[in-house]
């Protein structure tokens, strides 16, 4: 039997070193306390210390169970005991530069042996504030007990009830099977060390949690967790629901993250049944199965039946049909609109509303105070990201297919879009005037007065033109360039009891070659809607010629050319009666001719011009400025005789210029009798009209009514 005695005086640390070695050399067993004499059948034979010093070299052979008593510390210091340590297990001790400064004392038997020695002076340096903590198999780290359970303890993955009791920290993971492991932590947490052991870490995914504490305590924690996590079958009662309404998978998915998902976003303790509570979905019978505690019946029976009521389905679909907007643009401006709102509400970082959106109550503003938009009231203007919109044209309807606010917000918009679009009648006389070398325009040639393109009174007298009823409002005949009206004319006339060509009274005489009408059109058009009158004739003009190659034979392509004046109109309509017309004029005129390919083709000269004239309804509009000049050529007989007269006669080229003038006059019809005045009265006037009015008048009856589909047998 080995025995090692080891006592530290404080007077001995300063004996000499050679003194100690000759002592070491003389006596192999030297002590400074009585001891038992060993054995003379000791397995092992080791050196003892001499004077209260430790050898830091470990004993060859030593096992767990060799006995390495008796021991028999007295004041030693943490040195000698962390020494002690390293010669029993061979294993290199590391060690920070302070520790707590203690003495310690310890008397151990002869037949103790190196495992239980290890275990005494660990929970001896426990007790003092010292922690050993394993680094490998190699190493032995001591730190103080504060900050042991920081310095990653070992992590103990079998039962620590196979461990002998002791100080040493660990850290052991519980997984529990039947109890809720976040109730068993709020009942041991009182009994945890609490310089040694940190905060429990709860797993909800798992039912586990992780606990560091010295080992001692993590054996007591086993032995509860093997008593009080069992099964309770006599309390378990199994029932079923039978569900009406939602689907069996449905509703257990609900109840799952309801009452089995941690409440993280609130950051409040999670909701959890005990584990013991089972709820699963039978999809063959639509059932919901339960099983566990009968006093959990209640809170179940009322849950199920409220999340298995018959609700509306969270969208809808219907079908708009349109009376006067267009399907396809009506689809293609609302489907817009929702891109818009979603773009931009990306922009700014929102998200679009779904179509249950938990809404914060509005609260109750105080008296007198305005009360202010709240974030419900603005998503509740806005279509959600579910809205469709698809066009039938053969109905001209709109497919929709939305939420109830969605459909809300849709018919409120349609209604507003799809209504009647005001409509213009414009008047139109296209005249041709002649202008003398002394005129610069037909404007002067015709003695009209022209101010911001529209017709205002008469400068003069012109020649076969005359001005009755021109709805003039100012009387002072002076115009704000200064010029003064000669005839203006005062008050006016209503539109539309006579036409635009008896108002302006375009007459022939008595100059018939001064002035030549070539059209007086009436156009209807809506607002924003183009119109186009053209007055000309077609002929056909070659766009094209291919060649044979083997034959060389010319084959033209021919198409049918409009030419003549081309007039286009395109009105915008106020709410106060002014029209705004963007006006194209187009003038194509035959200059001469050519030949192409064998074929005689004419030379087209073209006049364009673009203008924007707003006008209130009634009033005229003049356009002018498209001019020309015509030659023509004319011979004098020269004696009685016709042909050789003809060729000695002499010949005289006669150049004239000619402009183009319109008149316009916009008038908004509001679907009144006055509207159809100006029709019925030419309709009176002319030949048929007493024919006419009789089909006019005539209404037609209503439709026969369907004829009843037959009973189904």
């Amino acid at each position: 039997m080995n025995s090692i005695h080891s006592t530290q005086r404080k007077g001995r640390a300063t004996l000499p070193l050679f003194y100690l070695l000759v002592a070491a050399a003389l006596a192999p067993t030297l002590s400074f306390a009585q001891a038992a004499p060993a054995p003379a059948a000791a397995p092992v034979a080791a050196p003892a210390p001499v004077a209260g010093v430790v050898a830091a070299v470990p004993l060859p052979g030593l096992s767990g169970s060799d006995q390495v008593g008796p021991v028999i510390l007295r004041d030693e210091t943490i040195a000698q005991v962390l020494d002690l340590m390293q010669r029993w297990t061979g294993k290199s001790i590391l060690r920070p530069q302070a520790l707590p400064a203690s003495v310690y004392t310890l008397s151990l038997p002869a037949s103790i042996t190196r495992d239980e020695a290890l275990l005494a002076i660990e929970t001896l340096l426990n007790l003092n504030g010292i922690a050993v903590i394993q680094q490998g198999d190699k190493f032995l780290k001591v730190v103080p007990n504060l900050v042991a359970k920081s310095e990653s303890p070992t992590l103990l993955t079998g039962s620590t009830l196979t461990l002998p009791p002791s100080g040493r920290i660990a850290t052991k993971i519980y997984t529990l099977k039947h109890a809720n492991a976040q109730e068993f932590i709020t009942q041991i947490i009182s009994s945890l060390n609490t310089t040694l052991a940190s905060p429990p870490v709860y797993f909800g995914r798992n039912n586990a949690f992780l606990i560091t504490d010295s080992i001692t305590n993590l054996q007591k924690i086993e032995k509860l967790v093997a008593e009080l996590d069992r099964p309770q079958l006599d309390l378990v009662v199994t029932k079923s629901y039978t569900l009406k309404n939602a689907m069996a998978t449905d509703l257990v998915n609900k109840l799952t993250a309801m009452l089995r998902t941690q409440a993280v976003a609130s950051g409040g303790a999670p909701f959890r049944l005990s584990t013991g509570t089972t709820f699963l979905a039978d999809e063959r019978t639509n059932r919901v199965l339960l099983m566990g505690s009968a006093d959990q019946h209640d809170f179940f029976d009322k849950l199920i039946e409220t999340l298995d009521q018959k609700s509306n389905p969270n969208t809808k679909t219907d079908v708009i049909f349109l009376r006067h907007a267009d399907a396809q643009q009506v689809a293609t401006l609302v489907t817009s609109l929702v891109t818009g709102q979603t773009t931009a509400a990306a922009r700014a970082g929102n998200t679009v509303r779904s179509a249950t959106v938990n809404r914060t109550p509005t609260p109750v503003a105080a008296p007198g105070a305005p009360a202010g938009a709240t974030t419900s009231q603005m998503g509740a203007d806005e279509f959600s990201s579910n809205l469709t919109v698809l066009p039938d044209v053969r109905s001209n309807s709109v497919v929709v297919s939305g939420t109830n606010d969605d459909l809300r917000l849709l018919y409120d918009l349609i209604d507003k879009v799809d209504i009647v679009l005001p409509q213009v009648r414009i008047e139109v006389v296209i005249a041709e005037v002649k202008l003398s070398d002394n005129e610069s325009n037909g404007f002067s040639t015709l003695g009209l007065t022209v101010q911001n393109g529209k017709l205002v009174g008469i400068g003069g007298s012109g020649a076969g033109f005359g001005v009755t009823g021109i709805p003039v409002t100012p009387v002072n005949p002076v115009l704000n360039t200064g010029q003064t009206i000669v005839n203006p004319v005062q008050g006016s006339l209503a539109p539309g009891t006579n036409s635009l060509s008896a108002t302006i009274g375009l007459v022939t005489t008595p100059r018939k070659g001064d002035l030549k009408i070539l059209s007086v059109p009436a156009i209807t058009t809506t607002h924003n809607k183009e119109a186009t009158l053209f007055v000309g004739e077609s002929r056909p003009v070659i766009t094209g010629s291919t060649v044979a190659a083997t034959t060389g034979q010319i084959t033209s392509t021919v198409s049918q050319r409009d030419i003549g004046i081309t007039l286009k109109v395109l009105p915008l309509i106020g709410k106060d009666g002014a029209v705004q017309l963007q006006i194209s004029q187009s003038v194509e005129d035959i200059l001469g001719s050519t030949i192409l390919d064998g074929n005689d083709q004419p030379i087209i000269g073209r006049r364009t011009t673009d203008s924007y004239v707003s006008a209130m309804s009634g009033e005229i509009v003049v356009l002018g400025g498209l001019q020309r000049t015509v030659t023509t050529k004319s011979t004098s007989r020269l004696g009685p005789i016709p042909i050789i007269g003809d060729i000695f006669g002499s010949s005289t080229n006669l150049e004239e210029k000619q402009e183009l003038v319109i008149f316009l006059r916009p008038y908004v019809l509001n679907s009144s009798a006055v509207d159809n005045l100006d029709a019925l009265s030419r309709v009176a006037n002319s030949a048929n009209g007493t024919e006419v009015k009789k089909i006019i008048d005539n209404v037609p009856g209503k439709a026969p009514a369907a004829p009843a589909a037959p009973d189904k047998k």
